[in-house]
């Protein structure tokens, strides 16, 4: 990458460079040390449109997944294909529920406040099924007892919670089958390190 922006002077030519060669927009904010909007930017400026994903890729152990930065982690999983499914809202009695139904597909969900990711799960019976265990907040499942009330303190102090998904299909290596959505659910919290996600992954 150093290569590749010898001799440009300005961020946005050496952005532009790097995104003509190929790269990723995560990787280009991490290798500058700037935030990913600031890429994300200068590429729809300039109508480059690449940058954003590469399907599956195996990254070697020794090259360090990059770190996003909270402020604009919703861009970066919107641009790679997470879609927004709707909001969490008061159900009138106390609790709380979505506005819009939720697929019954398994897949990668995020709760966001505010533009900015606070919490990553995955759910492997559904989307629609997990959703519904937060709405509950049942005693008996402690992840979605304490991320319910999470939410509910949220929602009736008229702070907007945002879910987004992704279904990435299931993959398969020498034969053998690959959840990607466990995986990715993973990846993610690792890199993301959301403030509502304890230590280590949650489903």
């Amino acid at each position: 990458m150093t290569v590749v922006i010898a001799g440009l002077e300005t961020k946005s030519e050496k952005i532009r460079a790097l995104l003509h060669e190929g790269y990723m927009r995560t990787e280009i904010a991490d290798f500058l040390n700037i935030r990913y909007q600031h890429v994300r930017k200068v590429a729809v400026d300039a109508g480059i449109e690449g940058g954003l994903q590469r399907g599956l890729v195996v990254v070697p152990k020794s090259k360090p997944i990059p770190k996003v930065r909270a402020d604009v982690a919703i861009d970066v999983l919107a641009d790679a294909g997470f879609e927004r499914l709707g909001t969490w809202v008061a159900d009138g009695a106390g609790g709380i529920g979505l506005d819009t139904s939720a697929p019954r597909d398994a897949g990668v969900y995020v709760f966001v406040v505010n533009g900015l990711i606070k919490y990553i799960g995955v759910s492997r019976a559904g989307i629609r099924s997990r959703m519904s265990n937060y709405r509950l907040g049942q005693a008996g499942q402690k992840t979605s007892a304490r991320v319910n009330q999470i939410i509910n303190e949220h929602v009736t102090a008229g702070t907007v919670v945002e879910i987004y998904i992704a279904m990435p299909p299931a993959l398969e290596w020498n034969g053998l089958p690959v959840i990607t959505a466990a995986g990715l659910e993973a990846g993610l919290i690792k890199m993301i390190q959301p403030p509502w996600n304890k230590m280590g992954v949650e489903s």
